[in-house]
């Protein structure tokens, strides 16, 4: 199964991901408003309360809290609405060309814009902010970084946690994003894949733990993160590269699959669930 991405599909997600969950950089609410260690006698912090939604292709699923709705699910892609303004996507991937970025670009079939693969991850967020943001038609957006934390895939895409703050024609936002670029292929093509979530200003730090939990608890199934993971061109393998265990077949073929499947299981552990660094697996970092 494939996940086609034509200029209509991606004018229409630009615009629901800039109104619904402003796209810049910054660093992750959890690492930026952390309280105080409880002591050790503390009982647990309650977890946050949600009920599972299954996208009705079985591509993805996410917990949604109460009074929250669902208003789209399907190939991988899920966003949902909160009842005070508050906003969550997840699963979002674009096709993007190496070359030199000019504001104001528009998609191309399968292309979302041009930009320089060696531009800096934060440079990336604020060119996919800055099209989402004309796309919306809100000239008066402005959004401020506040920082980055990076997530430790070297081995598989640059990718990192952040936090900003937006204003905008419907008021003041905190946001968390979740960002990876990948590496660019033999065409010069690569892609980014991110989730975000938006709380309006006011009601940030009491609904920060829901949106995490929310964020964490998103779950592709493994085609459907594989499928949004890929590359447009898959990878040729290595010299003298040999498959695990010496399985048989064409050795490209075989090559694309177990990158699929490695890039897979990092992008679920480091950026989906967040596990810390020492429990991801050698071929992530």
């Amino acid at each position: 199964m494939t996940f086609p991405m034509n200029a209509r599909h991606v004018s229409e997600f630009l615009k629901c991901t800039a109104l619904a969950a402003g796209i810049v950089a910054g660093a992750s609410l959890a690492a930026a408003q952390q309280a105080a260690p409880a002591p050790q006698q503390a009982p647990p912090a309650p977890s946050i309360p949600l009920q599972t939604y299954s996208a009705p292709d079985g591509s993805a699923t996410v917990g949604v809290p109460a009074g929250w709705k669902v208003t789209k699910g399907a190939y991988g892609v899920i966003q949902m609405s909160g009842p005070n303004g508050e906003a969550i996507s997840l699963g979002n991937t674009l096709f993007v060309r190496n070359g030199s970025y000019q504001p104001g670009q528009k998609a191309s079939g399968l292309i979302a814009m041009t930009l320089p693969n060696q531009a800096t991850i934060t440079q990336k967020v604020e060119a996919v902010w800055q099209m989402g943001a004309a796309a919306s038609g809100d000239p008066t957006a402005h959004v401020s970084l506040i920082s980055a934390t990076p997530v430790p895939l070297g081995n598989i895409a640059q990718c990192g946690i952040f936090l900003g703050s937006q204003t905008g024609a419907k008021g003041a936002a905190n946001w968390e994003m979740r960002f990876c670029s990948f590496p660019m292929d033999t065409n010069g093509i690569y892609k980014l894949f991110w989730l975000d979530a938006i709380i309006p200003a006011s009601l940030a730090a009491q609904e920060r733990a829901t949106a995490e939990a929310v964020l964490s608890s998103y779950r592709p199934s493994v085609p459907t993160l594989q499928n949004l993971l890929r590359p447009e061109t898959p990878p040729l393998p290595p010299m003298g590269w040999a498959p695990p265990g010496g399985g048989s077949g064409d050795s490209s073929t075989l090559y694309a699959e177990q990158q699929a499947q490695e890039t897979s299981d990092c992008m679920d552990e480091g950026v989906i669930r967040e596990e810390p660094e020492w429990q991801l697996p050698p071929y992530c970092r």
